[in-house]
């Protein structure tokens, strides 16, 4: 050999082709490995992210609905039967009469479930409430609540709203 690189032919003169080496392969395989493992670390974050949007939305409209019930019914409430200066009690009563005629509406916890029973029809106001509680000092009443999002006990909400009785 005189240094110089020698090109190899077939029988046929045609240059040879060499196909990949191992450390070729094992290169791409390994970079396809990084590009698929990425792939799915994002697609995970994506998934963890839609869940607790959905959860977060969740705990959102369970506080909108049962502070909006709340505050709705004690603002036209004229009685109550939350002793003036008692203790903290799990259900209230609120009643009042207006053109209909005499209402009564009564909140209580059931299981997790925040129940308004108004004219003797009976709502479920929010899910996933726990410690439920109603104080009165005068005219003011308040509630005090806590929203969790199901299946994701990091997503809550604690509620305390101070509500002017017959304020409405």
């Amino acid at each position: 050999m005189n240094g110089k690189l020698m090109k190899t032919a077939d029988i046929n003169g045609r240059p040879k082709e060499r196909g990949l080496i191992l450390l070729e392969y094992a290169v791409s395989v390994g970079f396809m490995a990084v590009l698929g493992a990425l792939v799915l670390n994002m697609l995970g974050q994506g998934w963890d992210l839609q869940s607790r949007n959905s959860a977060v939305l969740e705990v959102a409209v369970d506080t909108s609905t049962s502070t909006t019930w709340l505050i709705r019914d004690i603002h036209i409430a004229t009685a109550t039967d939350i002793p003036d200066g008692g203790g903290a009690q799990a259900t209230a009563q609120f009643t009042w009469t207006d053109a209909g005629g005499a209402h009564v509406c009564d909140y209580a916890l059931v299981a997790d479930d925040m129940r308004r029973t108004c004219d003797a029809t009976t709502v479920t106001v929010a899910n996933n409430i726990t410690n439920l509680s109603f104080v009165r000092a005068g005219d003011l009443v308040t509630i005090s609540y806590s929203v969790t999002a199901p299946d994701r006990p990091d997503i809550s909400d604690d509620i305390a709203l101070n509500v002017a009785l017959g304020a409405g």
